[in-house]
């Protein structure tokens, strides 16, 4: 009987044991319930039984997009190889070079190989060390194919090529410079980290005086651009991995500046998740159209007068030139040797959804020819005698491409002798008239356009987004 009583005391005690657990687990299963919708009204995500988010905000989502846009270098130490062109940037070889240093610098002489890897003679007389104000003239004379000098600042100083010119001067380098004996003349070659050479990229593509996060948005997509060149280039026997003229991007035309660095030492490693990165200087604001690959629908838009404000008030938004019809049939005798004396037909055939002409078509004496491309339709129409004037009237002239193949093409009306019109068309006075907007290709980041964006608030990162988000 004892044991029968010890056992019930023991079952009660176990039920009041277990029941008070179901009511402590109940309570706490409420609290996790209570605590989850407070964290989805605040915006918090929180991960359902299948996988989704509950409650993503909408500036959550925003960030999530730009943090997969954006990726880390995670290479501070990177080196980048830049060749130097000449004063016009068009030649690649120099006759002679000059280089001083203001706390002096030291001319190492050597040989390279296949790669372009410098290795020093190592003889006494192949060192040479060099003072402050003192300089160094190379000439194409001076050394043989095969041979090269390296060039290194003393202290914390630059190397000033003082036989170059760029728009701030004489040019001065970070890090090291190579001369190297080719045949035809002397290269240069500067050789710096990457965020250095970055400090005088992002200052020659983008004015300094832009909004801080328009330059680090700049700052971002140069170093995109820069990193994509290296790794082309890493198992290459190349002399260089870019040069710093525009078939690359700009390099110290303009001196790094305080704005400059500060861009870029704020996105440091930072780099877009793209394959390919473009920028250019202005839009004509249809970037973000796709319904305009109709002729009169592309010419109703560039009719539209843009906000004053548009694109941070860069006057290019839109444009007019104005080119002689004569001037049009000696470029089709030099570039495609068709000898005409009129010009029957010129015409954009093909556009993009944004309104970029792919395809002009252009009939003279007899023969068509049809030019492909944005780049050689803007060659072919060059402006550059007769030039172009602006949205605020400024007149520009000596350019050698159309600014854009964002345009419209009228030919003037013409006095018609009879039915034969061709008869006209290639009189002195005749004109094809060009009505167009933005400056350069059109393709990825408008420069102006992250510059009135930062105007507006947006960061750096949403600029990014706003540009490059589809691109992948």
């Amino acid at each position: 009987m004892r044991r029968k009583k010890i056992i019930g005391r023991l079952a009660v005690v176990l039920e009041v044991v277990l029941l008070a657990g179901m009511v402590l687990f109940s309570f706490y299963l409420l609290l996790q319930y209570m605590e989850a919708g407070e964290q989805a009204v605040s915006g918090t995500s929180v991960v359902t039984e299948t996988g989704e988010l509950e409650g993503e905000s909408e500036k959550e989502k925003s960030e999530k997009q730009e943090m997969e846009l954006i990726q880390s270098f995670g290479e501070d130490s990177a080196l980048i190889r830049v060749r130097i062109l000449d004063d016009d940037y068009e030649k690649d070889l120099f006759e002679k070079i000059t280089v001083t240093a203001s706390e002096g610098f030291t001319a190492e002489r050597g040989t390279y190989d296949e790669a372009y890897n410098f290795e020093s003679d190592r003889e006494k007389d192949t060192f040479a060390a060099y003072g402050e104000e003192e300089s160094l003239t190379v000439a194409e004379a001076d050394l043989q194919t095969g041979e090269a000098l390296r060039l290194r600042a003393a202290g914390s100083g630059v190397l000033t090529v003082t036989s170059l010119k760029r728009a701030d001067g004489s040019p001065e380098y970070e890090g090291e410079l190579y001369i190297y004996c080719l045949e035809g003349g002397l290269a240069l070659v500067n050789v710096l980290e990457l965020e250095k050479y970055l400090y005088a990229a992002v200052s020659s593509e983008m004015p300094s005086y832009f909004p801080i996060e328009a330059l680090k948005a700049q700052a971002v997509c140069a170093r995109t651009y820069a990193v994509l060149c290296i790794n082309e280039n890493k198992n290459k026997n190349s002399m260089a991995d870019l040069d710093d003229s525009v078939r690359f991007q700009v390099y110290n035309n303009r001196r790094s500046t305080d704005a400059s660095r500060e861009a870029v030492d704020a996105t440091r490693q930072e780099i877009l998740s793209v394959k390919k990165v473009q920028y250019y200087s202005t839009s004509c604001l249809s970037e973000q159209r796709e319904d305009l690959d109709k002729e009169q629908a592309f010419r109703a838009f560039l009719a539209e007068i843009p906000d004053e404000s548009a694109e941070y008030g860069s006057a290019w938004v839109r444009w007019e030139a104005e080119i002689p019809v004569p001037q049009i049939l000696d470029r089709l005798a030099e570039t495609y040797g068709i000898q005409a004396d009129t010009l029957e037909e010129i015409s954009v055939e093909s556009r993009s959804g944004n309104g970029q002409a792919l395809l002009l078509r252009v009939a003279a004496g007899g023969e068509t020819v049809e030019i492909e491309g944005e780049y050689a339709i803007r060659q072919f129409l060059s402006p550059a005698e007769a030039g172009v004037e602006l949205m605020d009237g400024t007149a520009v002239s000596g350019l050698q491409l159309l600014p854009s193949a964002f345009f419209w093409l009228e030919l003037e009306e013409y006095a018609l002798d009879g039915e034969n019109i061709a008869d006209n068309m290639a009189a002195e006075e005749d004109i094809l008239h060009i009505y167009g907007g933005g400056y350069g290709h059109g393709n990825g980041m408008s420069q102006y356009g992250a510059a009135q964006m930062a105007e507006e608030g947006a960061s750096y990162l949403e600029i990014l987004e706003y540009y490059y988000a589809e691109s992948g």
